[in-house]
């Protein structure tokens, strides 16, 4: 690891340990509603770029696909 990609990570791991320390002091409702906002903007970003890879493939379609993918990364439902 060269010096500068060690800089790098302890800043990262250092913004991750000061992002988990700021968590833990803010109140559960705006914790939840951050998550969600983040997974929202994901999802959407995901289904934004599927239709511009499959023009003809409806939204319904995208998040099958997605769930069906999720499946298979786990091994299937148990």
């Amino acid at each position: 690891m060269t010096s500068e990609s060690n800089t790098n990570f302890r800043k990262i791991a250092r913004d991750f340990k000061g992002r988990i320390e700021l968590m833990k002091k803010t109140e559960l409702q705006k914790i939840e509603s951050l998550f969600l906002e983040i997974y929202e903007l994901g999802l959407q970003d995901y289904i934004q770029k599927e239709k511009k890879r499959y023009p003809n493939k409806s939204h319904k379609e995208i998040i099958i696909d997605m769930y069906q993918f999720h499946d298979r990364l786990r091994g299937g439902r148990k």
